[in-house]
């Protein structure tokens, strides 16, 4: 039988048993957080592995030192927090060579600082596999924050910060920007009615999906007002994934909402309803017919 990420994943949650005074936030959100001396720091680990994330073959090694801190850093953004540093381990093949390797972590080195999130230590192995990067990120809660996944209210607006689908065809999934200015600015505007927000590496679809199931709601996107790229269908940018945008839920509409925070880019794609037995996240395509998002997305299985 094949392994399903998200079953793992749910199965991983399921068996942790964690001090909530110590970890306030564990397994489930884009960062978990603990508790030191009174002090919060939030933390995330990503990683890249060539054949499933790049290949070598079609991607420049600086643009895949840069996408490996960025994935980490995009999480840093979904919790509208400011970055402190990152550690990084590498499994580099025996083909890489000392150039590229070099090349690698300057655009590892360079991305974090660019960021004011130093790399500060990790580990190299040299071997026969390929090239697998990790990175794993530290940050600072904001104040109301952390914004989490779990607080989306029914009646709330849900947005997305930018244009969506084709992210791997294109490339953008290399060259991408964390929103974190973006988030800051949210967070700096909305204060706590910022309810919920997640980053968009799963696809909408998917990861819409995560915030309704956290916060016990169902999410309605209407396929017409999904942003799309050039040439991108509402299905591709529903589904394709490894866009980087963030998806977030608030009271207040968009109208009020450009207003408030005119520096960010924005559009509405859906409500926040009551959860009912059916989909989860449901999708109201152009022609009036309904479907479930959820069906829309990335998922690991083997």
């Amino acid at each position: 039988m094949a392994v399903r990420e998200f079953d793992l994943l749910a199965k991983i949650y399921q068996a942790s048993k964690l001090d909530p005074r110590r970890v306030p936030i564990g397994p489930g959100d884009d960062m978990g957080m603990v508790r030191l001396d009174g002090t919060d720091a939030l933390l995330a680990v990503d990683q890249l592995v060539e054949g499933v994330h790049f290949n070598l073959t079609d991607a420049s090694i600086e643009s895949i030192g840069c996408k490996a801190v960025n994935r980490s850093l995009s999480d840093v953004a979904a919790m509208a927090a400011v970055p402190i540093g990152a550690l990084a381990t590498a499994c580099l093949p025996r083909s890489l060579g000392e150039a590229r390797a070099d090349a690698l972590f300057q655009a590892m080195h360079r991305t974090a600082r660019q960021h004011d999130c130093p790399l500060f230590g990790g580990d190299i192995t040299i071997w026969d596999g390929p090239l697998v990067l990790t990175v794993t990120v530290a940050a600072e809660p904001v104040e109301p924050g952390p914004v989490r996944r779990d607080g989306a209210r029914v009646g709330d607006h849900v947005f997305v910060t930018g244009l969506l689908g084709g992210s791997i065809t294109s490339g953008r999934h290399l060259t991408f920007e964390p929103r974190i200015r973006e988030a800051l600015a949210l967070l700096k505007g909305l204060g706590p009615r910022l309810h919920a927000m997640i980053d968009l590496s799963d696809g909408l679809g998917r990861d819409a999906g995560h915030i309704a199931h956290d916060s016990g709601a169902a999410i309605h996107l209407d396929a017409k007002l999904i942003p799309c790229h050039p040439g991108v269908t509402w299905q591709q940018a529903l589904g394709d994934g490894e866009d980087y945008e963030l998806a977030f839920t608030t009271d207040i509409d968009a109208d009020a909402l450009r207003k408030i925070v005119p520096s960010v880019w924005i559009q509405e794609v859906g409500r926040v309803e009551p959860a009912k037995h059916g989909p989860a996240v449901l999708v109201i395509e152009p022609d009036g017919t309904q479907r479930s998002g959820e069906q829309f997305g990335w998922e690991h299985a083997s």
